[in-house]
């Protein structure tokens, strides 16, 4: 016969043996979570993402084309070629009806006086000469006056020589009697005074308008 203590032991022996075995027939389920908390489907997140908006082209601006400078006229100075003042002198010439003319040159006898005149008065070269006043008695033409196609060039009686742009005459003060003839600060000596002033003058008016 077993001693009390052989079959104490025996039963503990079993108890334990079914104890593993209950154990080992029972494992415990583990159970994931999502960490937020909610439950995903496999392959997919639980938040689609969004697709970012693109951004639209902004249309560039035009450059606005800058109008143009336009080129500002210069203002042309009042020429007087030579057939306006042929033209001037023509109906001056056909005005002095018997009006005599003591120390004038033109026409024909121009050509008598224009190295002369060339020499005292100044003349440049290539200019050409319509009219010769030699206001000398001696016919040296070492003072007087000559028109010609840029304008009018002179020595007075106190031996000054000068020469005046048509377009500066009509600024010009004229002065003329039967003595002698007045042109801006210049006095010449002579008898054809009247007539040459009035000459003057209709030119003064015409360059004028």
């Amino acid at each position: 016969m077993p001693s009390d203590n052989d079959q104490h032991e025996r039963r503990q022996r079993t108890t334990g043996e079914r104890t593993g075995a209950r154990r080992a027939a029972i494992k415990p389920h583990k159970r994931t979570s999502n960490p937020s908390g909610s439950q995903t489907s496999s392959g997919t997140s639980a938040t689609s993402a969004q697709p970012k908006p693109q951004a639209q082209p902004q249309p560039k601006p035009q450059a606005q084309a800058q109008p143009k400078p336009q080129a500002q006229a210069q203002p042309q100075p009042q020429a007087q070629g030579t057939l306006d003042v042929s033209a001037i002198l023509t109906a001056w010439v056909n005005s002095l009806g018997r009006t005599s003319l003591s120390q004038t040159y033109l026409g024909s006898s121009l050509s008598r006086k224009l190295d002369q005149a060339a020499r005292n008065f100044g003349i440049p070269k290539g200019e050409s000469a319509f009219l010769i006043l030699d206001a000398t008695i001696f016919g040296t033409c070492k003072a007087g006056l000559a028109l010609c196609s840029k304008g009018i060039y002179l020595r007075d009686t106190a031996g000054v020589q000068d020469a005046i742009a048509w377009t500066k005459l009509p600024s010009t003060r004229l002065a003329a009697d039967a003595q002698s003839l007045t042109i801006g600060k210049h006095k010449i000596v002579t008898v054809d005074g009247i007539p040459v002033g009035k000459l003057l003058a209709t030119i003064q008016k015409a360059i004028a308008g």
